[in-house]
């Protein structure tokens, strides 16, 4: 969506540009715990994606199945070949199961809008089925992983839990985090960490950090701990936030790859392939200070869009692309509607509490904005900063 805006302003007008997507509807995804804990109405994070580009754009809804980069053309399973002269390639994230034996089967992902709905949809139903059932698992619910996700879901629970709580008058509800780490979210101070953990604590929240998932049963996590020894949570919700890949379609299409990500040039263009350019989930980007994988955050992936798009300009008015320059604004996670923590600007000062969520909101604001237009953050943004 950020490339298209680029595009639209700097090429030729003679030039055809097409949008490809699975579905119509846009979904600004790193909001989907919002939905997946009930937090938020589905239609407050999405938009129609044919109302937001220009005219100049054809939108085509259909699902990539194999790009050839050399014939430089994309098939499709559900319409026609389309070739083209430049590729921009943001095919997005899929949960990665990490060779855990019944993660698919018996644990409920959070990859879009749909598998995130029905998280809410399942918790609900669990919890309404109590009153029937009087099975104490249906009130029990193991999140796997304390990554971003998996944090900004538990904070998010915390609030809406209590809620069908007293809908269904029922017992409380446990709730349960299983991480492998001895700790959290390494990318902030362990001071902001030891705020997450304790607003945890503070909401009845059991982090069950140290704790080696080895197979999730229908109805339980197994797993070991520190002293190698073997334990089983029961559970009748267990959400899988443990960790993403790259789509499938990157190993798929024969890319050189890790986990379907592939390494770019500086200027974000694949190597020997001057014409296409991967950004996003699928992409590792190299911070040339690290010589690491910048990690793939939306704030990344809407600043690749861009130059992505501005290095196509250049190569079409036979002019010498950029090398990408990422600059963070900061990280913020979100542990409810009104608490969080964070680390912003580039001295990455912490902020927590509630100043910490206002600026995710913020961030939200902003990602509308680059990604679509005013209208839409008028129409969908945050705007309850108040305390």
């Amino acid at each position: 969506m950020r490339a298209v805006k680029f595009l639209q302003k700097s090429l030729p007008t003679e030039d055809e540009i097409v949008l490809v997507d699975q579905t119509a509807t846009h979904t600004e995804k790193t909001n989907l715990h919002e939905v997946a804990a009930g937090t938020i109405a589905p239609e407050r994070i999405t938009y129609q994606i044919p109302d937001i580009i220009g005219k100049r754009v054809q939108f085509v809804q259909a699902t990539v199945k194999h790009v050839d980069i050399e014939a430089k053309q994309v098939s499709f399973e559900d319409h026609a070949d389309l070739s083209y002269d430049y590729l921009v390639l943001g095919l997005g994230f899929q949960s990665e199961t990490f060779g855990v034996a019944g993660a698919d089967e018996n644990a409920l992902p959070m990859d879009d809008l749909a598998t995130s709905e029905a998280v809410y949809q399942h918790i609900e139903d669990r919890i309404k089925a109590y009153k029937t059932t009087q099975d104490k698992n249906d009130l029990k619910i193991a999140v796997c992983g304390a990554g971003f996700t998996g944090i900004e879901l538990l904070g998010e629970l915390t609030q809406s839990l209590p809620k069908l709580q007293a809908k269904y008058q029922t017992p409380a509800i446990k709730l349960v985090c299983l991480e492998r780490m001895p700790s959290i979210l390494p990318m902030f101070t362990q001071e902001l960490r030891d705020y997450a953990l304790k607003f945890m604590e503070k909401n009845n929240v059991e982090m069950r950090l140290g704790s080696i998932i080895e197979a999730i049963k229908p109805g339980a996590v197994v797993y070991s701990d520190t002293d190698k020894q073997e334990h089983e949570f029961s559970a009748n919700t267990i959400i899988w936030t443990v960790g993403v890949s790259g789509s499938h379609v990157i190993a798929d299409s024969g890319f050189e790859q890790r986990r379907n990500r592939v390494v770019v040039k500086p200027d974000l263009s694949l190597d020997d392939h001057p014409e296409v350019f991967i950004v996003g989930d699928v992409s590792a980007v190299m911070d040339p200070e690290s010589n690491r994988p910048y990690p793939t955050t939306a704030q990344i992936a809407l600043a690749a869009g861009e130059q992505a798009a501005k290095n196509i300009a250049a190569l079409r008015h036979d002019q010498a692309t950029t090398a990408f320059k990422y600059e963070s604004s900061g990280t913020v996670a979100s542990l409810s509607d009104r608490d969080g923590i964070g680390e912003v600007f580039s001295s990455n000062k912490p902020v927590h509490g509630y100043p910490a969520s206002a600026l995710k909101k913020i961030i939200t604001d902003r990602s509308l904005m680059e990604s679509a237009h005013l209208g839409t953050v008028f129409s969908k943004g945050r705007f309850d900063l108040y305390h």
